[in-house]
């Protein structure tokens, strides 16, 4: 049965116990990981034990399915449940499962994680239609959610920090929920003696090259020049930033557009609406902040946000398997498309 996502949170914390097998699937491998071990520490407080926990990998299964039977089966020690922790592609794990599926029994606990899968993949498909098989989708959090982990995380270890500065924050991290916890522990680490944090703290410990190569491959594809988006497309997949950075770096940027623009139709002039902008623009940013306002106006900043919208949900479909090169050729035809609405 498929659990949609107001419920995943109270079903990770009080299973149902019709439910024998959880699937947990997506492109959040961080956020799986994290379900994956609250499942697991539902059932047994020592993963490392070999009496009660079974761990198989897709390959393994792949070559013998019987090891996957062997282990559902397998009597339990001293009454406790069994857990089978089975991990791999969804390719790999679906004729195991398949074949298996009829061995699912109250004395154990199957949990399945296969990453960088679809929904529209077959192995998903199946465990929504079993009612003994809970399949939880993990895909990268929206900017709200990661927002909320920041300021929860922060406040957690009772670390100050303003609205303006939580966004600031989220604005930085990837789509890896992992990653992302770690980086906003480093925070929270940094400003446990002060119970607060800069942003040029912030700058400081999440890095601003992220910032700087971002700045390049907007200007690129604003002004047209097409010739080096695939060098700093590169450069950005080398220093780890991850597609959906790009996109929300962009749609951030478009909108603060759209605001300079809105506050001179009000009569402000172009540099009193630059500084009316909140949080304030970062002043090495303002020239250019002031140049693509005199270039796009309201309507043709609304079509560039359509356009990144779009491409955010082709992204969050999974359906690419090179989610860089789908960017990167998203931002090739934005770019040709600026360049001869100029001419």
């Amino acid at each position: 049965m498929k659990i949609s996502t107001k419920d995943i949170n109270s079903l990770i914390k009080n299973p149902s116990k019709n439910v024998f097998a959880y699937l947990l699937h997506g492109l959040d491998a961080g956020l799986i990981d994290e379900r994956t071990q609250q499942l697991a520490l539902l059932y047994t407080n020592d993963l490392d034990d070999p009496f009660s926990v079974s761990r198989l990998t897709g390959k393994e299964v792949q070559a013998d399915a019987a090891l996957l039977s062997d282990a559902l089966n397998a009597v339990p020690l001293s009454g406790t449940l069994r857990i089978v922790m089975l991990s791999g592609t969804a390719t790999e794990l679906a004729p195991a499962i398949k074949s298996n599926i009829d061995n699912l029994n109250s004395d154990c606990r199957l949990i399945i994680t296969a990453k960088e899968s679809t929904n529209k993949h077959s192995l998903v498909t199946m465990c929504e239609k079993h009612p003994k098989i809970a399949s939880i989708a993990c895909y990268p959090d929206e900017n709200k959610q990661i927002q909320n982990l920041v300021s929860e995380t922060l406040i957690k270890h009772q670390i100050n920090i303003s609205t303006d500065l939580v966004k600031y924050i989220s604005e930085k991290l990837g789509n890896d929920r992992s990653i992302n916890k770690n980086e906003i522990e480093k925070l929270a680490l940094y400003g446990a003696t002060t119970n607060k944090i800069s942003k040029k703290e912030i700058d400081s410990l999440l890095g601003d090259n992220t910032s700087h190569l971002l700045d390049k491959m907007l200007n690129n594809v604003f002004t047209g020049n097409t010739e080096e988006l695939g060098i700093l497309l590169s450069r950005i997949k080398l220093e780890g930033i991850q597609p959906i950075v790009i996109i929300r770096f962009f749609q951030a940027y478009i909108k603060v557009l759209m605001l300079v623009n809105a506050s001179i139709e009000t009569g402000l002039s172009i540099e009193a609406a630059i500084n009316d902008i909140r949080p304030p623009i970062y002043f090495k940013k303002k020239q250019s902040v002031i140049n693509h306002t005199k270039i796009f106006s309201i309507k043709r900043c609304s079509y560039l946000l359509e356009k990144f919208t779009q491409l955010e949900k082709k992204y969050k479909t999974g359906s690419s398997p090179d989610p860089y090169s789908l960017i990167g050729q998203s931002l090739l035809g934005i770019a040709i498309s600026l360049s001869h609405q100029r001419v």
